[in-house]
């Protein structure tokens, strides 16, 4: 029989997993063992109140099970980077990305492309894998800061997945809460496509007053560079346009990352003059190259690199579902609940609870199911529709896991672009403006509670 959870448990449970989050990636560490601290932390917190070990290691097991798709698609992302660089598509992307893309205009630039390819695919993964890759090369061939670059790639890829038809958080949160896939896009286009068009005008801005035609760099080297080790032609960005058009048909992410990867593979063995276990090679390990010039923007890729932050995800998703068992994401959000000033104003407390779950348990997932269980009755009962409660959830879930360091989602930012949130967080434009609104919007609207529900 369990004892009664009680507050000092719950915090006990998190904060110094929290706490030992944050040193660590203030310090610049890895972040394993602050997350099998939690673990064992967790668990041992639930032995005490009476579940055995047995039951806690089969909630972990159940939590790691739960993001298998996810670490599917990283591990094509992986392969898909090694191989579009060795088959020369992102270099030739860099070389006419050089001659067109502006430099003043171009995190605006980085920003939509990335928000179209995540858009398309309806994941954030593949675009930051892909275009956000070959955005990031030309980004700093031209001299621009990394941070800056990935900052914008980091925003279009949130905005793009948020309101894309094909993100499985969309689907997740509608057979969660009920109601109607297309009334949930229309909802995340009315604030999201604000919101990206006001950051779109400020990396305008910025760029306009951060370079100028004096301070741009000579990148004449990096042409010399890519044409002795590729094959350069426009014909090499057809992998590009297809997997648009895989998506744009509605072909499964998994089979498109598949098809695309047959084809990249296709052209590094009869463009670029590779042999077949290179290939391998390459999709496995990476593309490197010795040439220093391009050494720091071309030594990418591969499902190997991504091992770190495949073990980042299984022991976060651990910690979190070790938690949810024992009670005390529930105990936190009744108590949470119970705050004054979120009285009568459901959709801001849905907003703050949905942030506070993906600060607690480092993935979006958990902060779209878990308070979906206590919220979905309070939406009705102020006559607002099921599916304004996925918006909330699912909006700032996703816009607070791309500015939390220790979330899945940077993990995965860290892998493909190579940095971690703490530097890309102050220009992930899109993520801080989206929460503000939401939040602010919520706050400003007190709905009446219906006795007999209803809805509007």
């Amino acid at each position: 029989m369990t004892r009664e959870l009680t507050y000092l448990h719950a915090f006990s449970a998190t904060v110094p997993t929290i706490l030992a989050l944050i040193v660590a990636s203030q310090m610049g560490l890895q972040l394993q063992m602050p997350f099998i601290f939690g673990i064992l932390l967790t668990c041992l917190i639930g032995v005490r109140l009476g579940y055995s070990w047995n039951e806690l290691e089969a909630a972990a097991l159940k939590g790691m099970g739960q993001c298998s798709f996810a670490l599917l698609i990283l591990f094509l992302v992986g392969a898909t980077i090694g191989i579009w660089i060795a088959s020369g598509i992102i270099p030739t992307f860099m070389f006419y990305g050089l001659h067109w893309l502006s430099p003043k205009l171009f995190l605006a630039e980085s920003c939509f492309l990335t928000f179209l390819m995540a858009l398309v695919t309806g994941s954030n993964a593949a675009a930051f894998g892909t275009i956000g890759v070959a955005l990031l090369s030309v980004g700093i061939a031209l001299g621009i800061p990394m941070p800056l670059v990935a900052g914008a790639i980091t925003s279009g890829g949130t905005a793009g997945h948020l309101i894309s038809p094909l993100s499985d958080l969309s689907a997740l949160a509608i057979s969660t809460n009920g109601g109607n896939l297309s009334t949930l896009v229309k909802l995340f286009v009315r604030r999201s496509i604000p919101v990206l068009f006001t950051c779109e005008v400020i990396y305008i801005l910025y760029g306009v007053f951060l370079f100028d035609s004096a301070s741009l760099p000579n990148v004449d080297y990096l042409f010399i560079g890519l044409k002795e080790l590729f094959v350069i032609s426009p014909w090499l960005l057809l992998p590009v346009a297809s997997l648009f058009l895989l998506i744009i048909f509605r072909v499964p992410i998994v089979l498109a990352l598949g098809i695309n990867l047959l084809l990249s593979s296709s052209i590094a063995i009869f463009v670029q003059g590779l042999s077949f276990s290179a290939v391998i090679k390459v999709m496995n390990l990476g593309y490197t190259t010795h040439s220093t010039p391009l050494a720091q923007i071309l030594t990418r890729g591969g499902v190997i690199a991504f091992g770190n932050v495949v073990e980042l995800v299984l022991l976060a998703s651990a910690w979190a579902a070790t938690m949810q068992y024992i009670g005390v994401m529930q105990l936190l959000l009744k108590k949470m609940m119970q705050i004054k000033i979120l009285k009568g104003k459901v959709t801001a407390t849905g907003t703050l609870l949905s942030i506070i779950i993906t600060v607690m348990t480092c993935a979006v997932i958990p902060a779209i199911l878990v308070p979906s269980a206590f919220l979905k009755e309070k939406y009705i009962a102020a006559g607002l529709q099921s599916e304004h409660l996925s918006r909330d959830l699912t909006e700032a879930s996703l816009a607070a896991a791309a500015l939390v360091p220790w979330s899945n989602l940077n993990f995965i930012v860290l892998a493909t672009l190579g940095i971690g949130a703490f530097q890309t967080t102050p220009y992930n434009l899109f993520s801080w403006l989206i929460l503000i609104l939401a939040f602010t919007i919520g706050i400003r609207n007190k709905h009446k509670i219906q006795k007999n529900g209803g809805q509007r």
